[in-house]
């Protein structure tokens, strides 16, 4: 869905201007070339609709709130990112054409480390691959949560809400004390952080009074600068399991004990469901067969237990193969070539976008299709039928990809087209958006979405005549009244840009 903005470019032009001079030229980016690679690369090839002006790239907090001056004294509006790299729901692209990107690839520093309490402060240029290549580095006794690719920014994963799939797999859940600049240039710092002299602001992620963090996930009311991120103490031996059947009709047992399992403490990471053989790139579709993996961490006497209560409850599920590969310390684990092994020890990799190069070729775009059910065996199995139902009627292929989180199931699923093809591209968006709203009637709403579908996503929130969006919208309006924080976001517009 479009929401055309028409940006005065003489304005957007000074702008820019005026941040070449405070920041030095060397820190704007301007050159048509250079931006092509700030566009959204699951567009199709020609679309120039969603592309910046320039990329600002601070180095500073400093820097941040100069870029948030200018942009004030303008009226322009700015497009925020870590790195950029969440392909699927648009990269480092903005909503409106000839926004100003700032890019936070040079703040990419691990700022602090307690190795005691298991803590990481970070800048949010940081990737996954920088955090663990740090603690590798100094030796610490922590493992670092990663998603299933690791290029993408710490920070900007977990603001939108990301997961991974160690014991701390719930990101927004292991973030602890954010310092943020504001649309006006003040300085927050989060939490009981709003003591300067606190010695739990990364602690403790309650504040005194009301909890402003979560004002600050997935909208456009500030930009975080720091954040403080829980790690997982490394464990004596770390088990990556697996369970592997045919008959799609045992999907609802395995889901039901492994819920219990997870109730239970015995499983503490998020396994993963979905259909194909597991292989060193991850799940192969075309193998057949359903799998899903789950991961136990510990010492050896209780992960042998657990491994025992795991195997038993699966195989009671009915003609089910249960398997596991074992990791005595961090040297083995650090070893590991399977995509599952590695993603469930923490350890990054690129596995899964090599594999889908691989099967749809390098021109291959997709959307992930995310969206939120109850962790119910019988339920999952019904949200797996109406997806097979909903892309047989768009003419495409479903593959699942389902995370179960302590009580909800997060079925995630790709929409894939040709990029090189703007009427394949435009149906595919075109379908995806009809699948959400297909989604959200059953009662299973998408709970992150890529750029051009974010306003269709928010129109579904229709509670209480839409009462969520106009409650952001009120928030907008009062923290940046002139509307430069990456104005559409989440479907959050400024009200001279609704």
């Amino acid at each position: 869905m479009t929401h055309t903005i028409q940006l005065d470019e003489n304005v957007v032009r000074d702008a820019v201007g005026a941040l070449a001079a405070t920041l030095g030229d060397d820190n704007v980016i301007t050159s048509p070339g250079e931006l092509l690679d700030y566009r959204d690369p699951y567009d199709y090839k020609g679309s120039d609709e969603h592309t910046g002006a320039a990329v600002v790239t601070p180095g500073s907090v400093e820097e941040v709130q100069e870029i948030v001056r200018i942009a004030n004294a303008f009226r322009v509006p700015l497009w925020t990112f870590g790195q950029g790299r969440n392909y699927a729901y648009g990269g480092p692209a903005p909503r409106v054409r000839g926004s100003i990107q700032v890019s936070f690839r040079k703040m990419n520093r691990v700022l602090e480390v307690d190795d005691e309490l298991a803590y990481a402060v970070v800048e949010p240029g940081v990737r996954f691959y920088d955090l663990y290549d740090h603690l590798q580095a100094g030796g610490y006794r922590l493992w670092p949560s990663i998603p299933d690719l690791g290029w993408g920014s710490v920070v900007g994963n977990t603001l939108d809400s990301g997961r991974g799939y160690t014991r701390y797999g719930d990101h927004p859940l292991t973030q602890c004390g954010m310092e943020v600049v504001l649309a006006n240039g003040e300085l927050l710092r989060t939490g009981m952080g709003g003591i300067s002299t606190s010695k739990v602001w990364h602690l403790f992620r309650e504040s005194y009074g009301p909890n402003h963090a979560g004002l600050f996930f997935q909208s456009n009311f500030g930009i975080v600068t720091k954040m403080g991120v829980w790690l997982m103490r490394a464990p004596e031996v770390y088990v990556s399991g697996f369970a592997t059947w045919r008959d799609e009709e045992r999907v609802a047992g395995v889901v039901d004990a492994l819920r219990e399992l997870m109730f239970e403490g015995i499983i503490t990471n998020q396994p993963l469901l979905g259909f194909g053989s597991p292989t060193e790139s991850g799940r192969d579709a075309r193998k057949g067969g359903w799998m899903v993996r789950f991961a136990l961490y510990g010492r050896e006497p209780v992960v042998e237990a657990q491994y025992a209560a795991v195997r038993d409850a699966l195989e009671r599920a009915g003609d089910v193969t249960v398997g596991r590969r074992v990791y005595r310390g961090d040297e083995e684990r650090s070893r590991a070539t399977m995509h599952d092994d590695k993603v469930q020890g923490g350890v990054p990799g690129l596995e899964l976008l090599e594999m889908f190069k691989k099967l749809n070729g390098e021109d291959a775009g997709h959307l992930d299709l995310s969206a939120l059910g109850p962790l119910t065996g019988a339920d999952v199995l019904k949200s797996i039928r109406l997806r097979r139902e909903l892309y047989a009627r768009y003419g495409l292929t479903y593959s699942a990809g389902i995370v179960l989180l302590p009580r909800s199931a997060l079925n995630i699923s790709a929409v894939v087209f040709d990029t090189r093809d703007e009427q394949a591209t435009r149906a595919a968006y075109a379908a995806y958006n009809e699948m959400a709203a297909e989604l959200a009637r059953a009662g299973y709403p998408v709970y992150r979405t890529n750029i051009q579908s974010m306003d269709v996503v928010a129109d579904l929130f229709d509670f209480g005549d839409h009462a969520q969006r106009r409650l952001n919208e009120r928030l907008k309006d009062v923290l940046d009244p002139n509307g430069i924080l990456s104005p559409g976001k989440q479907g959050i517009w400024p009200r001279h840009m609704r």
